[in-house]
């Protein structure tokens, strides 16, 4: 049994809420940080079925993808759907978790899950919406506890240099300082001259992470006081946003490809519009509705997998000679949705997670 709390911790790691789009609403939409929970339903939406679903199986928190509240809510009025929703929720004591377009924009995310499933490699991301600024942090560390500060470092800071962790650069060195009065030194006396072998621990982090990990590097190194070089730096900030694009393998034939998105996507039928390409080498994705990135993806891809194509999207593919095919909201997005499940059960054991079996589908009727 854990506190709600400790699931929203994971969560927040696999999909920072920092990382949403500023239109967007994500994060706890109903419930308290302080419930007990057990069992978890991961649910593309929240809608009654599976509101009734997650009752069924004793469920004490439901996580989304699409918000549970969007737009304002000015009263809540149990005659509604959305009121009926927030009433039983409450009454079956059931909290409500989304992760939005955080978890679209995240590395790691919908689009690199999707990229995974079709095999497209090198990716890239399509539309960049966030640039986290880079920072070299300088920490000085007497030699007795350099061991100890370099891997506490290396535990709380969260930024990568490419595909590594823990990148730290060490100098030897000697440092002075004079304790004066009103000072309670780790080393030496006041008004003495104290010199110290020390090492400076260089490191790079993003501006968001430095006051954290400022905080913890204070809380444990032996000085009174901790000295701290921060540099901005011109090098090439991360980069994240919606959608992907990359490369196949190898190129295949145009039918070949059809093949593969019906068989990764469980379709019988795809739409497709745009401009149609003998063979595809390179591919973009982007979840969700991702008609707006079309003539990006064209600058980059052969073709473009998203949802919500409407004829004039289609007008324009063809126009900017691409191959775009629509998948479906719901098919684009679900995917994701047993892998947050799979996530929370690996971080948190003993925790019960698992995905909706409600479809979202549209179904045609013949």
């Amino acid at each position: 049994m854990y506190l709600l709390n400790d699931v929203i911790k994971v969560l927040e790691e696999i999909a920072p809420p920092r990382l949403a789009e500023s239109w967007d609403n994500v994060g706890l939409m109903l419930g308290s940080k302080e419930q007990s929970v057990s069992r978890i339903l991961c649910a593309l939406d929240v809608n009654e079925e599976v509101i009734s679903e997650a009752v069924r199986n004793n469920v004490q928190c439901i996580i989304t993808h699409h918000p549970l509240i969007f737009k304002p809510l000015y009263k809540i009025d149990f005659d509604t759907p959305t009121g009926r929703m927030i009433q039983k929720l409450i009454c079956h004591d059931i909290s409500v978790y989304t992760m939005h377009t955080n978890y679209d924009i995240v590395q790691g995310g919908i689009n690199d899950i999707l990229c995974e499933k079709l095999d497209v490699c090198k990716t890239e991301v399509l539309h960049i919406s966030h640039q986290e600024e880079l920072y070299k942090i300088a920490v000085y560390v007497p030699e007795t506890h350099y061991e100890q500060m370099r891997d506490i470092i290396i535990a709380y800071n969260v930024c990568h240099i490419g595909a590594y962790k823990g990148c730290t650069f060490t100098v030897k060195g000697e440092g002075t300082f004079v304790p004066v009065q009103g000072s309670n030194p780790y080393l030496g006396e006041h008004g003495q001259l104290e010199t110290v072998n020390e090492r400076k621990i260089e490191f790079i982090t993003y501006q968001y992470n430095i006051e954290t990990i400022c905080q913890v590097i204070r809380k444990h190194h032996p000085y009174e006081e901790v000295a701290f070089d921060i540099y901005t730096l011109n090098n090439r900030t991360k980069l994240e946003g919606i959608g992907r694009y990359g490369h196949l393998k190898q190129e295949i034939p145009l039918e070949d490809f059809i093949l593969k998105l019906k068989e990764v996507f469980k379709l019988s039928a795809i739409r497709m519009s745009g401009s149609i390409k003998p063979s595809i080498k390179k591919v973009a994705v982007c979840s969700g509705s991702g008609a707006s990135f079309i003539k990006r993806a064209s600058e980059v891809a052969d073709a473009y997998i998203t949802s919500d194509i409407k004829f004039h999207d289609a007008q324009e593919a063809k126009a900017l000679g691409i191959t775009v095919f629509d998948i479906g909201h719901y098919t684009s997005e679900n995917i994701a949705m047993q892998h947050i499940a799979s996530s929370l059960n690996n971080r948190l054991k003993g925790l019960c997670a698992t995905s909706s079996q409600v479809s979202g589908e549209v179904i045609y009727i013949k």
